[in-house]
């Protein structure tokens, strides 16, 4: 058959055997006949065979002579779902028996395509290579084929063992592993395997550690996506570069701490390991902090001090070094921060001399007049001269809440037995339930038949056994452990209890309360087997905080006795246990043997629960679907011996088919938020959705967001985004406890304007934070005291409220904006308002922007 019988035909294999008998000009001569056949099957590709395409490509590729019109035909031809050219065995065949300049010409032009093309054409590119007597081009496209191939996302760890001795058997591997480096998009795919195998293969010989290290700290540097950036940080973390390593690369390390803030973070512990080996001048740490003190990650900036004060400890140079570096930070915005630095500055002057003193009195013209007051106490500077000015304004925000103290264990079993009836009449404080809880457990180990008769009249033994069917809130789930004094749970039963059967338990149960169910389980089984004395996660405070001190107290004491601890119990109370870097603490700890008393012991040591990023989720498309802060869950090395049902409390918030739980406004409890007394954040990512269908709706749980917001931790994107879905609530005692909650963030310094200002419009916008309640929130909280802050918080709000239309009823905050702006002496102008400021009209939005316009531009 003639090569284009073959092709009409569909035989590719009788295409290429016609070719070998064809010369150059009779192939050139059938090339206007195969163009016509290309373009009366584009015209209809769906209409024809994968075979008739697969047979005219090669006819076509075979019949170019000229190798850019070759690669032209092959990029050309098939449907959107035709022939991956370059991993076909035929098409390969056909460019095997062109000339090595022809190959040449063509692997050049697959080289310069745009990468991420489909399919894996690396062997293809190798072979065309080999063949034409060159090396693999180092192109993008190349790079990122090269990595696929060999590490695929369904490799197997057999074949992901072998990478090493594939990879060093290729002589191409030197070159394509150092353009790596250079390749966007790499990173995404330098997972654990690749990365393993870039350190075997420096072992193994085949590129140099030291080129290694230059390209990723290079490739750092530039910055880039956080996904491509990650693979090399952690390849970076992986190669554990020597302090004689990182010295030797200062100049290329010191621009990581302008980068994404994971790799800033990591520049600058290896640059201090550096320093702290004597590795590093004076003038490099100066360096290193103008660059740190220039960004806002807290954790950055504390750190960067402490490196500070660590080498200014060293000699007059080095003390020099830190009042200078030190200095640099007096122009954050952090008041606290800032009195971190004067500190640090003051502590290291007298070594470093007066010569400095010039320089920190310009320095202290960047702070507050809170702390330039201090830094002229500390330095002994001059004090400005006074101005007939009027006083400057001052901010007033609420005194830092004091925890309210628990009172005592329960003294009896006549006290037991009140603080019962308290609870089972709906007391629902933690105090009450906790001190109940525990008297229960106490009372019984010590006198059980004597505790028995004291709760005869509170609970008879024919409510006794009712209780063991109870499903109804909180409060009085505690019967259950009643009954258990009352000998209504049996030895059997209680062993049910302890692995996880109950009445108290459900399949869909919310998981805050899933603890305390679990833990009332717990209690009601201790006390029939007569394991302990009593709980070790009752609270020291009203709000389920738990001092350090006083654990390890109880755990001694359990010691003392071989008395068992609670799982769950023990559990709880680490969760409830408040930080503390006090040394006697962490010294008695260390002096605990138990199982118990060694994972607390770590547990202090680590500072605590580990903290989780929160991720934001945008609004969805009506008010059952407000903005939604997300946690990923505890990663499998982070004390995986918690109990299963406080692991699963930590979870991420996601259901069997991975969609976000819901959870409704009567979970919130002030029990449920003392499960995690000291971690706000993790809270408001469990309970964000409540509280806002409390607010929305009129729910109860509004009212203890406070409560929420005084509990210690971070304060993250779910603390901020709770607050301002709660200043629109229907009720005004949950806008009060809104307000309240914003004021306290600003008193802790922990409240990032930006962030609820943004978390604010997204709220109106959606319908949560309804703009008929939001400013008589907003103005509570101005008329306090608090102007700047409130201004704050609609500086950055009104970006989103005003564009790309403005929402209706915002002239209102304009005018509460106007009012913060000209009581705080805020200035700068904000270009949406500005924008609005211009236009011509005389509608009470245009006036109210033309006001505060001229408020934050007047001279």
């Amino acid at each position: 058959m003639s090569l284009l019988d073959c092709v009409d035909a569909g035989d590719a294999n009788g295409v290429v055997a016609a070719l070998a008998t064809l010369g150059p000009a009779e192939r050139r001569a059938l090339l206007p006949e195969l163009k016509r056949r290309r373009k009366e099957m584009s015209a209809a590709w769906w209409e024809h065979s994968g075979g008739r395409k697969l047979a005219l490509l090669v006819a076509g590729l075979g019949c170019h002579t000229a190798p850019s019109s070759a690669f032209s035909w092959a990029s050309g031809i098939g449907s959107p779902t035709g022939i991956v050219v370059w991993q076909n065995e035929t098409v390969l065949a056909v460019v095997d028996r062109q000339s090595p300049q022809w190959q040449a010409e063509v692997l050049r032009r697959i080289a310069d395509r745009r990468p991420g093309w489909f399919g894996d054409e690396y062997p293809a590119i190798e072979r065309l290579a080999r063949a034409a007597g060159e090396p693999v081009p180092v192109t993008d496209g190349v790079v990122l084929a090269w990595q696929h191939h060999h590490v695929p996302s369904y490799a197997t760890e057999e074949f992901q063992r072998e990478l090493v001795p594939r990879l060093a058997q290729a002589p191409s591997t030197p070159s394509l592993l150092l353009g790596m480096f250079d390749v966007v998009g790499a990173g995404d795919q330098l997972g654990e395997a690749w990365r393993g195998a870039v350190l075997g293969l420096i072992d193994a010989g085949v590129v140099e550690r030291d080129e290694i290290l230059d390209r990723c700290v290079a490739r750092l540097a530039r910055g880039g996506r956080p996904g491509d950036q990650r693979g090399f940080q952690r390849l970076l973390e992986q190669l554990a570069p020597t302090p004689e390593e990182i010295a030797a690369r200062i100049r290329a390390y010191l621009p990581l701490l302008d980068s994404l803030s994971p790799v800033a973070a990591l520049g600058q512990a290896q640059l201090a390991e550096a320093d702290a080996n004597g590795l590093l001048e004076p003038e490099h740490l100066v360096e290193a902090s103008a660059t740190v003190f220039f960004r806002s990650e807290k954790k950055l900036l504390r750190a960067q001090l402490s490196w500070l004060d660590r080498s200014g400890r060293r000699s007059p140079d080095w003390a020099a070094a830190a009042v200078r570096g030190a200095a640099l930070a007096f122009g954050q915005s952090d008041a606290e921060l800032q009195g971190r630095a004067l500190k640090v500055a003051a502590r290291h002057l007298r070594v470093a001399g007066p010569a400095l003193l010039p320089e920190l009195q310009a320095a202290t013209e960047l702070l507050g007049p809170a702390q330039a007051a201090s830094a002229v106490a500390l330095f002994g500077l001059d004090v400005p001269a006074a101005s007939d000015a009027a006083a400057p304004y001052e901010e007033l925000l609420p005194p830092l809440p004091q925890r309210l103290p628990l009172a005592g264990p329960l003294d009896g079993p006549a006290a037991v037995a009140e603080e019962l009836a308290a609870v089972l009449a709906g007391d629902d404080s933690v105090a009450a339930f906790e001190r109940t809880l525990d008297g229960l457990v106490r009372e019984s180990f010590q006198d059980g038949e004597a505790l028995r008769t004291a709760l005869k009249p509170v609970l008879d033994e024919e409510k006794w056994a009712e209780t063991l069917n109870v499903w109804s809130p909180v409060q009085s789930w505690i019967a259950l452990t009643a009954a258990a004094v009352a000998g209504s749970v049996s030895a059997s039963w209680a062993h049910a209890l302890l692995q996880g059967q109950g009445p108290l338990r459900s399949r869909h149960q919310e998981r805050l309360k899933a603890v305390l169910a679990t833990r009332v389980h717990e209690a009601t089984a201790l006390i029939v087997l007569g394991r302990t004395p009593f709980l070790v996660a009752t609270p020291s405070y009203a709000d389920g905080g738990l001092e350090a001190a006083v654990l390890v107290e109880r755990l001694a004491a359990l010691e003392a006795a071989e008395a068992a601890v609670g799982a769950a119990d023990f559990d709880q109370a680490l969760l409830r246990v408040v930080p503390t870097d006090d040394p006697a603490v962490a010294s008695a700890a260390k002096q605990l043997r138990s199982p118990e008393g060694r994972r607390l012991a770590r547990w202090l040591a680590q500072g605590g629960l580990p903290g989780q990023r929160t991720e934001r989720l945008p609004a969805g498309p009506g008010p059952r679907w407000p903005p939604r802060a997300v946690q990923p869950g505890l990663a499998p090395d982070q004390e995986p011996l918690l109990h299963p049902d406080i692991r699963r409390m930590l979870n991420p918030m996601l259901d069997r088919e991975g969609h976000h739980i819901v959870i409704y406004g009567d979970t919130v409890t002030p029990c449920a938020l003392a499960v995690l007394p000291c971690h706000r954040e993790e809270l408001a990512a469990r309970l964000g959705d409540a509280f806002v269908e409390a607010a929305q709706y009129g729910g109860e749980g509004a009212r203890l967001l406070l409560q929420l917001v005084e509990a210690g931790g971070p304060a993250g994107p779910a603390v901020h985004l709770t607050v301002a879905c709660a200043l629109g609530a229907a009720r005004a005692e949950a806008r009060t406890a809104a307000v309240d909650s914003l004021l306290l963030l600003a008193a802790q310094g922990a409240l990032d304007a930006d962030r609820l200002g943004s978390d604010l419009a997204e709220a109106v916008r959606c319908g949560v934070a309804p703009l008929n309640r939001l400013p008589l929130s907003l103005r509570q909280a101005a008329e306090s005291g608090a102007y700047r802050t409130v201004w704050s918080v609609l500086r950055a709000a009104l970006p989103g409220l005003l564009a790309p239309e403005p929402i209706r009823g915002v002239p209102e905050l304009l005018a509460i904006a106007t009012d913060c702006a000209a009581r705080s002496g805020a200035t700068g102008a904000l270009p949406v308002v500005e924008a609005l400021a211009a236009q011509r009209g005389s509608s009470r939005l245009l006036k109210e922007a033309r006001a505060l316009h001229a408020v934050l531009t007047a001279s």
